[in-house]
């Protein structure tokens, strides 16, 4: 064989490389196709043809040189000082700028004066030492260590035919897949030469575990929940009324190191740009969403979603998502805003960058980079919805941890952004990374889109009276509407950490005005001089009265407390609204409106109340059961007019786990969820989600029958546990006519032989027990039987055995072509009625 040569037709080397070589499909390719071709600008070859020219990359075994037999890459002991024993992948992962140390064996005894052997590690389509994509390590066979593109390595041992040596790699390396492969030559000889694809590879991550590592984190109870907890809460509600959304992250669950790579690769980030946090955020937020290049997760918002297809707020994780885009290759639909951050967590945190998922309530969309918040009413103090930025009940963005290099010293620590397709950051829908000091300080000058989150957590609302010819009027600057109990999972619970002060200063202090006045001199609307405007002393003041402790199915009272602030007699024309409404502050239907003049006294109070019956509300009712009041006051003397809009939302029926503190590892438990119909509402094409990381994988139940009220389904979801310690599973019910019922557990795993000592130890304590036959009847198919009006059965769980490979509205045994699969895994749909 030649010294050069790649083997030939009748014995072909055997290939098994590379990361996933999107180049042929890539954007890149379509603009060359589209500038007529790449002849005139650039050589352009094939990865094959690239490898095939590359002596550096040929395989050739010549002579009496040393060939490798093997390679032991002492995975389990590796992971564990890495810190990724947790990943199921059948590779190695580690860290980067961190040891590792593994064996090779040779098919002949080393001969430590003669024997010139090489390490040399392969990145990407095309490795080659100029771009730093081929790490080429010589190796001092008497101990001492050796270094190249500051990578080292050092050989621990020679024993015979096995060699043990340590490699760390660089602290700002490129991060993904690695290709190992030895050269060998024996010294003083040209004709003794081996060149070996050992066809052996590896994963290189972030190691925040590493102090030169740019995501370093110094606090080990940090790291913990910020890079290796697998589960998690985000929240979700309103400003009023909100809650803790379980999530499973599963970031070391199979394929998602797969997809963050893939995703890496289609957005065409460069081999050098792998090796910066910044870039690869920058990447992810991008192709997160698919508005560019056909991402990962389909967002939409509204009423209306087209099958197949997994609802919003029917996911209970990640992971399911990953499976499914593992898959197609095509944006899993459907996502909003805290499915996007919880996808990132999971990407981020599985890559080894501490991330966490943030919610701010009272959140603002600022469309013209004039960093206030615009609200307008009519005359009549009706809201014009089409003329004002949007205020999000919540929105839900991420922030990691890391050294902001490109930027002046200050501005490392927690870093904003946001993979929700909202506005365009350099061409691309994406956000951040921006310092969260930078934005408490109004430094929206600063990298990424640090004005655009400013505006959401802290700008002013204007609020504009709209006369009849069209003309607008500037009637009230709200200086505390925007940006509130900005919020985190805590550090080791389940409680919420309050972020608020991070992100800005005091509401109304010296310090925040301050900032509020800075911050003007960017806006696109500075030369309006909106805050000079003379606006005169608040006549009145007046606070909502929501329901926000009404259940689904209660009748209401919304309305408005009104205070006379002057030295005389006020009378006053109200005007209540209430309407359906979107999480994102969009309006729905308009459900009820009422008009009432009231007369108050200097310093008197009074309330303005609107009765909404259930029937009323429910005619209008969306499935997130979200509404919001407008509440328009008016001052007849002064023709002022004050304005005010809140959300709530109706507190819906539990969804519950029926299950003890304790499980036992790798035994199935069977656990009842149950949910129980307290409303009103019939409920069609109903739905159970849930997912448990290393408990249970995504699956659907789906509940093919109608259920009325009162009406009570249980579906049996098997647990398997694969992990000890404490593990959560999440659960969703959804229907046509209800949406975001939620449902968490918490249980600890403990092994077989702890659980057999536990129950041996429970037996002996036990006491006999008396059953009366009748606690123990099964309830009947009439029992089970709620009444109504004969237009359908009761409920029942669909009784097919046959695994459904299919989601939202796709029944057993139905087969939809593979590139329309929604979501989810589902399992065995359930048995039994109910």
């Amino acid at each position: 064989m030649g010294r050069r040569s790649r083997g030939n037709a009748e014995n072909p080397p055997k290939r098994t490389r590379n990361r996933y070589n999107l180049r042929s499909e890539s954007s890149r390719a379509k603009r060359d196709a589209a500038l007529g071709g790449t002849d005139g600008r650039r050589v352009e070859i094939t990865d094959d043809e690239f490898r095939e020219n590359s002596a550096a990359l040929a395989v050739v075994t010549e002579g009496k040189a040393l060939t490798v037999s093997s390679v032991d890459l002492q995975k389990e002991t590796n992971r564990a000082v890495h810190h990724t024993e947790e990943f199921e992948q059948e590779e190695l992962v580690v860290r980067r700028g961190q040891p590792i140390t593994f064996k090779i064996i040779f098919d002949r005894n080393v001969k430590t004066d003669s024997d010139l052997l090489f390490a040399k590690f392969a990145y990407g389509s095309r490795p080659q030492e100029s771009k730093g994509t081929l790490i080429r390590l010589p190796l001092n066979l008497n101990g001492d260590a050796s270094t190249a593109d500051n990578w080292n390595v050092k050989v621990k041992d020679v024993d015979k035919k096995v060699l043990t040596l340590t490699v760390c790699s660089e602290a700002d390396s490129m991060i993904g897949k690695y290709e190992l492969m030895f050269e060998t030559k024996v010294k003083g000889s040209e004709n003794d030469f081996a060149n070996q694809d050992l066809d052996t590879f590896f994963y290189l991550l972030f190691n925040p575990w590493c102090k030169d590592d740019a995501v370093y984190m110094e606090s080990e109870e940090q790291r913990n929940e910020y890079v290796l907890n697998d589960t998690g809460y985000i929240w979700t509600g309103n400003l009023r009324m909100h809650s803790a959304r379980a999530w499973n992250f599963g970031q070391f669950e199979s394929p998602v190191l797969e997809v963050a790579l893939t995703l890496l690769d289609k957005g065409e980030l460069a081999d050098s740009g792998r090796s910066s946090v910044i870039s690869v955020i920058r990447c992810l937020s991008a192709l997160t969403n698919s508005n560019d290049d056909e991402g990962l997760l389909y967002g939409k918002w509204g009423s209306e979603y087209p099958k197949p297809g997994t609802k919003p707020w029917e996911w209970t994780g990640s992971v399911a998502i990953m499976e499914q885009y593992h898959t197609t290759g095509k944006p899993v639909k459907y996502g909003q805003c805290w499915v996007f951050s919880g996808v990132v967590t999971t990407l981020l945190r599985c890559l080894g960058i501490p991330t966490r998922s943030v919610t701010n309530f009272e959140s603002a969309h600022d469309t013209d980079c004039s960093m206030t918040i615009d609200k307008h009413f009519n005359e009549d103090g009706e809201p014009i919805e089409e003329l004002n930025d949007s205020t999000w009940n919540f929105h839900v963005w991420n922030e990691s941890y890391f050294k902001r290099l490109d930027l002046p010293e200050g501005y490392d620590g927690w870093q904003a952004h946001d993979a929700t397709p909202q506005e365009l950051s350099e061409g691309v829908m994406r956000c951040g990374p921006a310092p969260i000091k930078a934005i408490k300080e109004g430094h929206v000058y600063l990298n990424f889109d640090t004005g655009f989150i400013f505006s959401e957590v802290n700008g002013d609302k204007i609020e504009w009276e709209v006369k009849k010819d069209g003309s607008m009027e500037v009637v009230w600057i709200d200086k505390y509407a925007v940006g509130a109990n900005i919020s985190t999972k805590a550090v080791g619970s389940s409680e919420r950490h309050d972020l608020t002060l991070d992100y800005k200063y005091r509401e109304g202090s010296a310090e925040e005005r301050k900032v509020v006045e800075f911050v003007e001199r960017f806006s696109s609307r500075r030369k309006q001089n909106i805050y000079k405007k003379a606006i005169g002393d608040k006549e009145i003041d007046y606070e909502l009265i929501l329901a926000d402790d009404s259940m689904i199915g209660d009748d209401l009272e919304v309305g408005v407390k009104v205070k006379n602030l002057t030295s005389g007699t006020a009378k006053i024309n109200v005007t209540l609204t209430m309407a359906s409404m979107f999480y994102t502050g969009v309006a729905g239907k308009k459900i009820k409106g009422d008009r009432n003049e009231i007369e108050l006294a200097s310093g008197e109070e009074k309330e303005v109340k609107m009765p909404v019956s259930a029937e009323e509300y429910e005619v209008a009712v969306n499935p997130e059961f979200m509404y919001k009041v407008t509440a328009a006051c008016r001052v007849i003397e002064s023709g002022r007019l004050y304005a005010s809009i809140e959300a709530f939302s109706l507190r819906k029926p539990p969804l519950v786990f029926d299950v003890g503190e304790k499980i036992c590892s790798s035994v199935e438990t069977i656990v009842p969820l149950t949910f129980k119909n307290t409303t009103n509402l019939k409920l069609h094409s109903a739905v159970f989600h849930v997912e448990g990381s290393y408990m249970v994988k995504a699956r659907a139940f789906h509940i093919r029958k109608l259920i009325h009220p009162d009406d009570e389904i249980t579906v049996d979801v098997p647990f398997y546990p694969r992990r000890l310690g404490n593990r959560t599973v999440s659960a969703t019910f959804s229907a046509e006519e209800i949406a975001n019922v939620e449902g968490v557990v918490n249980v600890f795993v403990v092994s077989k032989s702890e659980w057999k000592d536990e129950s041996e130890e429970e037996k002996e304590s036990a006491e006999p027990i008396t059953t009366d036959e009748t606690d123990s009847k099964p309830i009947s198919s009439e029992e089970g039987e709620s009444g109504g009006d004969g237009e359908a059965e009761p409920a029942v769980i669909d009784k097919e055995e046959k695994p459904m490979e299919t989601g939202d509205g796709v029944g057993a045994g139905d087969a939809p072509d593979l590139e329309d699969q929604p979501g989810e895994q589902t399992g065995d749909v359930a048995n039994g009625t109910d």
